[in-house]
């Protein structure tokens, strides 16, 4: 909107003349010095992000798939895609008329390379498929996006790959919260009903293929060693409140704080 594109020309504005000469001819009528502006104001800008431990990335990422989405050109496949890239099998019969290898599943992109024809070779992760698969990028196109689902325990979840380590986050909070034997959250086991129902609608696949699928991971994640210094029993009290509150830890040092006066303690006598 053009609105938008003058707010966007005033705030270049203001950033030329806080780091280059006033001197130097606008950006209005400087094509060149107009990119090395833009560029590094979104370079300053990410830098700003990380300080302050904002995310960022997933967001400019999105915003360059979206553009290429768009625009991008078909003949470069390479270029269309890239990594976590939500894709889906084309349907269409080849130049030759073979049919399609697989049916209209949706998935995202695991692994991408140049092939030596110039091509690009990708790995697709399917929910609910146990492996990965090998594809061309022509036998690709763009899915429709994962619809967002907000979630009571997880926040809002925006993508596949997002689903999927939510679904895996919260069976690690259910398994350890049940092995430390407190009361599984029902909001968390709605939340797991969902996202696999969501994924398994949107993937093509069914929920309990997802379910079996994840599964080894959830177990691998509940063996990785928890944060030093919360016992399992205090890290799932935490999650799940509603449960027995944790005996406090027998091997808890000694408080070492001062007494009420800041005075140290007095030296004993001897007779």
């Amino acid at each position: 909107m053009r609105e938008h594109d003058e707010a966007v020309a005033n705030a270049l504005d203001t950033y030329q003349r806080q780091v280059l000469p006033d001197k130097l001819p606008s950006h209005r009528a400087d094509p060149l010095l107009a990119e090395l502006l833009s560029k590094s104001l979104i370079d300053q800008l990410v830098r700003y992000a990380e300080r302050r431990d904002l995310k960022v990335d997933d967001t400019l990422a999105l915003l360059h798939q979206e553009r290429l989405d768009r625009g991008g050109r078909a003949d470069h496949p390479v270029e269309r895609f890239r990594l976590a890239s939500e894709v889906q099998f084309r349907q269409e019969h080849t130049a030759t008329g073979d049919k399609p290898r697989f049916p209209l599943w949706r998935g995202f992109i695991t692994a991408l390379a140049a092939s030596p024809d110039g091509g690009a070779q990708c790995t697709v992760r399917v929910p609910g498929i146990h492996q990965g698969l090998h594809v061309t990028a022509s036998e690709l196109e763009p899915a429709d996006p994962f619809p967002p689902l907000s979630t009571r325990t997880a926040g809002v979840v925006v993508s596949a790959r997002g689903a999927e380590s939510t679904i895996i986050d919260i069976g690690v909070r259910l398994k350890r919260a049940a092995a430390s034997g407190l009361v599984a959250d029902e909001q968390a086991l709605t939340d797991l009903a969902q996202l696999t129902m969501r994924l398994g609608t949107w993937s093509g696949g069914r929920p309990d293929a997802i379910m079996r699928h994840l599964h080894d991971r959830i177990l691998a994640a509940v063996q990785k060693p928890i944060q030093p210094g919360r016992s399992e029993a205090r890290l799932s009290a935490t999650e799940f409140p509603q449960g027995p509150a944790p005996s406090p830890s027998p091997d808890r040092p000694p408080s070492t704080r001062s007494r009420p006066d800041n005075r140290p303690n007095p030296p004993k006598r001897h007779p």
